[in-house]
């Protein structure tokens, strides 16, 4: 898996790639505490090139919501798959984040 951010002021752009298997979600959680550390109060995630996420990796999504959110921060998640796109909205993660 790999992780490329970009900030643009108060806004960070992450596109994520490959598998975010349980290697991966630490990689992620490394990427989303920097974020949380920024002073970015917005974050779009592009999932483009993801092709599998696991419990481990949604865990840390989940984890980075309550504290993102509770500084005030806006999350959106663009570009998912049809199969993740289905589990998201199965687990009901449509009605967290942004689609």
């Amino acid at each position: 898996m790999h992780v490329k951010t970009t900030v643009e002021g108060k806004k960070t752009i992450m596109d994520v790639s490959g598998s975010i298997d349980i290697p991966g979600a630490e990689q992620l959680k490394k990427a989303l505490t920097k974020v949380l550390e920024s002073d970015s109060d917005e974050i779009t995630i592009d999932f483009n090139e993801v092709n599998f996420i696991g419990s481990s990796g949604i865990g840390k999504l989940l984890l980075f919501y309550k504290n993102f959110t509770a500084k005030g921060g806006r999350i959106t998640i663009i570009n998912l798959n049809k199969e993740i796109t289905m589990l998201f909205k199965a687990i009901k993660l449509d009605k967290l984040f942004n689609i």
